[in-house]
């Protein structure tokens, strides 16, 4: 999207002035623009009312992305739309993923398998992003991934934290079981 592509009072208008949506017109990096983009869409549903704002990679069989923004104002609404994610067809070729996760290996981070499980290698990014802003429980994770991720819910956290802890990446600082209130922080 570029100012030069469309009528900038158009703009203004759907994103409440010039000050709200320059600063991502303004962005040079191809790969970072779209994200800039995404944030300022979501900034504008903030500014709406809707509490919670998520936004999403949907990749179709075609491989071009399309890039989606949901907001709400109920948790309800968040969940009814995860769980709609979580149904989508993989089989059709279709996928969603968070914007936020570059498909890179977390430094440490080995085999990807618990067991006859597989944690997603999305997930343990996320969970390694919001464990890079302090040490927290793992409770508060599972909370973060309902209402900043685009698809992971309050279950995946304890999963996460735990192959992070096996890979040497996370700390539990809570003596005893890793729990959902185990505080927990990265090495």
């Amino acid at each position: 999207m570029a100012s030069e592509e469309f009528n900038p009072e158009l703009l203004d208008m759907v994103f409440g002035g010039r000050e709200f949506w320059s600063p991502a017109d303004a962005e040079l990096r191809p790969d970072e623009r779209w994200r800039v983009w995404l944030s300022t869409y979501r900034d504008a549903l903030r500014r709406a009312g809707f509490r919670s704002q998520l936004q999403f990679r949907l990749v179709p069989r075609t491989g071009q992305p399309l890039y989606l923004v949901f907001g709400t104002g109920h948790p309800k609404g968040l969940e009814a739309m995860k769980e709609a994610m979580w149904k989508v067809d993989v089989s059709d070729g279709m996928s969603f993923k968070d914007p936020r996760t570059r498909g890179g290996v977390l430094p440490g981070q080995s085999t990807l398998f618990a067991g006859a499980d597989v944690v997603d290698p999305d997930l343990l990014e996320l969970v390694h992003q919001r464990l890079s802003q302090g040490v927290t429980t793992v409770e508060d994770i599972g909370q973060w991934l309902l209402t900043e991720t685009s698809r992971w819910l309050p279950k995946h956290a304890l999963a996460a934290v735990q192959e992070l802890r096996n890979d040497g990446v996370v700390t539990v600082l809570s003596s005893g079981k890793l729990t959902r209130k185990s505080r927990v922080s990265l090495n």
